[in-house]
């Protein structure tokens, strides 16, 4: 056979293949890229000009196997560490401050409870005994020896007075510390104070307590000295007052020290005599005023 005529005859189709060479098998052709296969389809333009490419459909078999669903089963997660709850937890987990001592408690309690048992006893003891306040008035007051100078509105007399004090608790002692006696023309002007001896008041006691005071050459307003001047006629204003630190007791229970003050203001003192030396307060015991 020749062989030039062989090579310009082209074989027949349905001849079988011819067997593979000897050797190292040929290379495979690479697998088409993934960018040529999505671009390997144009859209034909109508103008003529070449348009642009168009995806290509996603029908290309993956070379590998696609794993069956729910294939890798993943680790389930740890567990969270334990949490403990407190119920004083902070959130910068400072330490909680350690309890006090527990003597230490027990000290205060005992000490609040017993300022709680006294003040109770107290309150009981002054719901029991209630002090009250003593009742004073003023009896007599007399004038003597009175004598008033115009040149310069000066006073001199003797004053004798008589208070009556009345204790109305039943169960209590009323003690009379420093009393201080003072009698006056005007409430604000005192011309005679005397310093008088303490004094005790048992229950439901009444006291006369009379004191003497000296007025030597006192001033006196010109409103005061008004009865003065016309020779001691008429009647005049006299105020009597009485001051001391009282203090209520019944055995080993007493209150504590109180300032009271007796005022018997207003008493009318009328001349008597044609001389106009002499005055009295004349009429029944007139009720002071107390304030403790």
């Amino acid at each position: 056979m020749n062989p030039s005529s062989s090579a310009s005859h082209p074989p027949d189709p349905k001849s079988p293949p011819p067997p593979p060479a000897m050797g190292y098998p040929a290379n495979p052709p690479p697998p088409p890229s993934s960018t040529a296969a999505y671009f390997s389809t144009t859209t034909p333009s109508t103008n003529g000009t070449a348009a642009a490419p168009t995806p290509a459909t996603f029908g290309v078999a993956y070379p590998y196997p696609a794993p069956p669903p729910h294939s890798y089963h993943y680790p389930p997660p740890p567990p969270p560490p334990p949490h403990h709850h407190h119920p004083h937890h902070h959130p910068h987990h400072y330490p909680p401050p350690p309890p006090p001592p527990t003597c230490l408690r027990r000290l205060l309690g005992l000490v609040v409870a017993a300022f709680l048992l006294l003040g109770a006893a107290t309150f009981i003891v002054w719901l029991l005994l209630r002090p009250r306040v003593p009742a004073f008035s003023l009896a007599s007051l007399t004038l003597t020896r009175v004598a008033y100078s115009t040149t310069n509105s000066s006073l001199s007399a003797t004053f004798a007075a008589s208070l009556l004090a009345a204790n109305p608790n039943s169960k209590l002692t009323v003690t009379y510390f420093s009393p201080l006696a003072s009698v006056s023309l005007a409430p604000s002007s005192p011309i005679a104070v005397a310093t008088l001896p303490p004094f005790a008041q048992p229950p439901r006691n009444t006291t006369t307590l009379q004191f003497r005071l000296e007025v030597d050459g006192a001033y006196v307003g010109a409103d005061d000295a008004a009865p003065l001047k016309g020779g001691g006629v008429g009647t005049m204003e006299v105020q009597v007052r009485l001051a001391a630190v009282a203090v209520f007791d019944r055995g080993g229970w007493r209150t504590r020290r109180r300032v009271m003050r007796v005022m018997c203001d207003g008493v009318p003192v009328a001349f008597r005599g044609k001389n106009g030396t002499e005055a009295a307060f004349d009429g029944p015991a007139r009720r002071c005023d107390v304030l403790l």
